[in-house]
């Protein structure tokens, strides 16, 4: 093979090994750089035996000049160096043949390696595919199988919602039925509730008269027996005032819009440091806080009635002042006749208690009751008829009732409670002897199960204090050790934290 036609050869091998196809990328830009550098390397050692090639036959021709010019001088010698040139120059054409057969056996091996290797590759690259393409056609299968489970499912479940849904609607229906049924039944046991109640307190007047006339009869010695049935009727009377005011101020529910920023104020007033917020209004905390104010405004209103005693314009309005007004002057001038004038008797010492007993059980009995006209008809004592509007207008404040006929019912309330808490507050703690007292605890005291009752654990008594008092406790003899508890104060307790975290 000639020179010419080995770089031919070469140089179309080198376009026929750019021209193969890569398996991936990566492996052809490797593979492809590997083979640049060594053709590159082959191709430099080529050009320089060409060199070689070329010089050495520069080198003959030179000769063979010389032997020309020579030949006649020295022709066996120069014949001789002839020869040995030629067999050099064949040797070193032998020899760079043989190097270039190599070289050309090498790249073609390197060729086929090339080949192998890229049939390898590719034939790999398509068992993973086609193992991948298995999985996949495996997951698909199974997702189609689930997606068609799932429509399944997804009908079966709807087809049980539009059941359910219809058997809500049946069961709203029902319900509203029933709980129409139940407002008809609620009213017409309020009806008997109320007819009942009428009942009792024409039966307590009739037994009060009877325990009045009992009263007369008796005689200074008998004032403990009347003492001890006194206290039975306060404890009655303080109760069925509790339960009046709570009916009164409501449940606050349902159909009834809260004041919060109205009732957070009153609960600072109270100094209280349980939250109230429009999310979280903690209406239970409300209705005690609400129970305080009815008894504040009206025990408060009760100072405009003195403001009419002895004025003739305002009688009867305020004859009830203008009694407990003359009792306490002729107590007074017993007292001032007993220490003045010389005598011992029970009857003279006993008068006081006895007196002012009497008086403030009439009071108890009958004051703020209905008025009789001079024509005989009876009418609302105007005092409670004008407190109670007052009461009504002050707490729509605080809470709107929204169902009128609910409204009417709650207002209609007012004047029966204004009455039952001035005859309590007023009238019936003035019966005992010695005198009943009331007190309210202020916010943060300490919890005491013996005076107060409240919802709380027994275990957590240390843990609370009061955050609002809503009823007073009432007794005597507070502050001794003979101390008397008729009722209890009805308190609302904080947790120790919050007291501490608004500190």
């Amino acid at each position: 093979m000639s020179k010419n036609n080995k770089n031919k050869e070469l140089s179309r091998t080198k376009p026929k090994i750019q021209a193969e196809d890569d398996v991936t990328s990566e492996f052809k830009d490797t593979l492809n750089d590997v083979f640049k550098q060594e053709l590159m390397k082959n191709d430099k050692e080529l050009s320089e035996i060409i060199v070689k090639f070329n010089k050495m036959k520069e080198n003959n021709n030179e000769l063979e000049k010389k032997f020309e010019n020579l030949i006649g001088e020295n022709k066996k010698e120069y014949e001789r160096q002839l020869e040995e040139e030629k067999r050099n120059f064949n040797l070193i054409t032998k020899t760079l043949a043989e190097k270039v057969q190599k070289l050309e056996g090498e790249l073609s091996d390197e060729k086929r390696n090339n080949q192998n290797t890229k049939k390898m590759i590719k034939k790999e690259y398509e068992r993973q595919l086609e193992k991948e393409k298995q999985v996949f056609d495996s997951k698909l299968k199974t997702l189609d199988k689930e997606a068609k489970c799932y429509q399944k499912n997804y009908n079966q479940l709807k087809e049980r919602y539009d059941e359910l849904q219809l058997a809500k609607e049946n069961m709203d229906q029902q319900l509203r039925d029933r709980e129409k049924n139940f407002k008809l039944a609620i009213e017409k046991y309020k009806n008997n509730i109320e007819n009942i109640r009428q009942i009792l307190d024409e039966r307590e007047n009739i037994l009060r008269e009877l325990e009045d006339n009992n009263f007369e009869l008796e005689g200074a010695s008998g004032i403990g027996n009347s003492d001890q049935n006194h206290s039975v009727n306060l404890k009655q009377d303080i109760l069925k005032l509790q339960n009046t005011l709570e009916n009164y101020v409501t449940h606050l529910k349902p159909n009834m819009d809260l004041n919060i920023k109205e009732i957070q104020k009153l609960a600072q007033e109270y100094g209280c440091l349980i939250e109230i917020t429009e999310k979280k209004p903690n209406k239970i905390f409300i209705k005690a806080i609400l129970q305080r104010k009815v008894l504040d405004l009206v025990r408060k209103s009760s100072h405009n009635l003195i403001k009419f005693k002895g004025d003739p314009n305002n009688y009867p309005f305020a004859l009830e002042s203008d009694i407990e007004s003359k009792t306490d002057e002729l107590l007074r001038l017993i007292k001032l006749f007993i220490a003045t004038r010389a005598g011992t008797d029970e009857v003279t010492d006993a008068s006081i208690i006895k007196i002012r007993q009497q008086v403030y059980e009439i009071l108890g009995n009958r004051g703020f009751n209905n008025i009789i006209d001079d024509d005989g008809n009876t009418r609302m004592h105007d005092f409670i008829a004008h407190v109670g509007n007052e009461l009504n207008e002050i707490m729509n404040r605080y809470r709107k009732i929204n169902d009128l006929n609910r409204k009417e019912q709650v207002d209609a309330m007012a004047p029966k409670l204004v009455e039952e808490i001035y005859k309590l507050f007023w009238f019936r703690i003035n019966v005992q002897e010695p005198k009943t007292e009331c007190k309210y605890f202020q916010s943060n005291s300490i919890i005491d199960p013996d005076t107060m009752k409240g919802t709380w654990n027994d275990d957590e008594i240390d843990k609370l204090r009061v955050d609002v008092c809503y009823f007073p406790v009432f007794g005597r003899d507070f502050d001794s050790s003979d101390v008397r508890i008729y009722t209890h104060a009805k308190v609302f307790p904080r947790n120790i934290s919050v007291s501490k975290k608004n500190e």
